[in-house]
This record gives structure tokens, C-alpha cells and sequence, in this order.
């Protein structure tokens, strides 16, 4: 699940600077930085949340972002010629975007509750057990 170079050079019509081997290392950073921001990609790829289809496109994205602009161009001039720099280009440029967050079924908002039921703790085995609950129904946690 790593995207390649002709992804990504598929999705430059218009060429790049870069080399293939400057495009794989950005493709490895890329890697990298997705599995930073989705601890549980593979999981997620496991259970069919995402398809690793989905992953190398989002990869490919990433570094076909940085590949049409290397330099970090933000705005450029004529007159007495003046240039600025984009200041995420000194952080490496690889960003993922809130649309591609959402294909990885990353969904930013406010917070989100995940609830859980905590394991019941058993008299007889003195913590967390997986025992039948037997009447008188204590709830979760037996005394």
C-alpha cells in the first residue's frame, strides 16, 4: 500500500522537476506522515473502512502537491520582481487535506464520545472477568 511514481506522475499532466527518485522519497515521507496521523491505517484497511486504493491516492495527492510547486511559490511578482515563499514548504508541504481526512474516515469535529463498557470485575476472580451475570443483577460491576 505505497503509492508509485507513475501515480503520481499521473496525476501532473503537466510534468515536474523532480526526479523518480526525489518523487519515491517524497512517496516514503508521505507514508510516513499518513501512518503518523492514522495510527490505525492498517486496521482500517483490514476491516474495509478504507481501501488501500484509497491510501495510495491520498499519498500520491500528497506528493503530486509538492512536486507542482517544489519551491514553495506562493505569490510571485513582475515590477522590481518580488516573490514570497509559502511557510509550510520549510515544514516539508506534505499536508493532508479535511477531504482526504474524511475519505480515511477521519471525521473532525467538536469532540466525539466513543462509549465503551468497561469489564465487569468479578468477586471470584478479583478483577476484569468475562463471568455470567447471575441474579441478583448487580449491573456492571459485581460486589
Amino acid at each position: 500500500m505505497t503509492a508509485t511514481v507513475e501515480q503520481v506522475k499521473a496525476l501532473l499532466p503537466e510534468g515536474t522537476d523532480l526526479s523518480d527518485e526525489q518523487i519515491q522519497a517524497l512517496i516514503t515521507q508521505a507514508e510516513t506522515y499518513l501512518r503518523g496521523r492514522v495510527r490505525d491505517l492498517d486496521r482500517r484497511i483490514a476491516c474495509g473502512q478504507v481501501t488501500a486504493a484509497t491510501v495510495d491516492f491520498i499519498e500520491a495527492s500528497m506528493v503530486a502537491r509538492v512536486a507542482r510547486n517544489p519551491d514553495g511559490y506562493r505569490a510571485e511578482g513582475d515590477g522590481d520582481y518580488s516573490y514570497q515563499f509559502d511557510s509550510r514548504a520549510a515544514a516539508g508541504f506534505l499536508t493532508l487535506l479535511p477531504d482526504e481526512l474524511t475519505m480515511l474516515g477521519i471525521n473532525k469535529g467538536a469532540f466525539t464520545i466513543a462509549p465503551t463498557n468497561p469489564r465487569r470485575r468479578c468477586r471470584r476472580h478479583r478483577g476484569p472477568c468475562d463471568c455470567p451475570v447471575e441474579p441478583p443483577w448487580p449491573g456492571w460491576w459485581c460486589e
